[in-house]
């Protein structure tokens, strides 16, 4: 009788998708994990072999974890930055922030393996660089006059500073709503343009 993995046929970039989706998978349930290449085939229904085929080491399974994250956060701001829809511009950079802060606050998981490990320190290729996709949201607001013009590159970097310290807070035990509400109230009163009314 034929098992389940005789039975997939995929692709090797499918093969490997599976793979990252597992370990993101597991990441997320922020389990206690001993052996995570065990734990990451098992999770894709793949013989512990096929792990060694696509990744030499676990810490390279994570750099292609964290540039999937990235690439899904980076994806959500270019897709502002071009789109040609009206966009409620205030209302979009709440739910980044809002998003971005309940992500790193989930300690254990994603957060941790990829921006508090060896994996940090990886080079990220430029498609991927999240302050440059989040400088031209940014400039594409402020070309629509939603935010005051500033220099959206440095705007890019302190905002993610302070989403960032925000997740941190509320891993050790802050309340989640002061910190959401506060990140609301600074990019107000920062971005802003005079006399508007948000």
């Amino acid at each position: 009788m034929a098992t389940s993995r005789s039975r997939r046929r995929l692709s090797p970039e499918a093969r490997r998708n599976e793979l990252i989706d597992a370990a993101i998978r597991l990441l997320e349930s922020g389990q206690e994990v001993t052996n995570w290449v065990q734990a990451v085939t098992a999770e894709a229904d793949s013989a512990k072999g096929t792990f060694y085929v696509y990744f030499s080491s676990w810490e390279e399974m994570l750099v292609a974890v964290r540039d999937r994250v990235l690439r899904g956060y980076v994806d959500r701001y270019r897709q502002l930055a071009e789109s040609t829809e009206p966009i409620d511009w205030w209302a979009a950079l709440d739910a980044e922030c809002a998003a971005g802060v309940d992500t790193i606050a989930r300690r254990g998981g994603i957060h941790d393996a990829v921006l508090h490990s060896n994996v940090a320190l990886a080079p990220v290729d430029e498609e991927l660089d999240m302050i440059t996709a989040l400088a031209g949201a940014l400039r594409r607001g402020m070309a629509d006059g939603a935010f005051r013009p500033v220099d959206p590159h440095i705007a890019a970097r302190i905002l993610f500073t302070v989403v960032h310290g925000a997740g941190d807070a509320i891993a050790a035990g802050e309340d989640r709503q002061r910190w959401v509400e506060t990140i609301r109230d600074l990019a107000r009163h920062w971005l802003a343009p005079p006399g508007a009314a948000n």
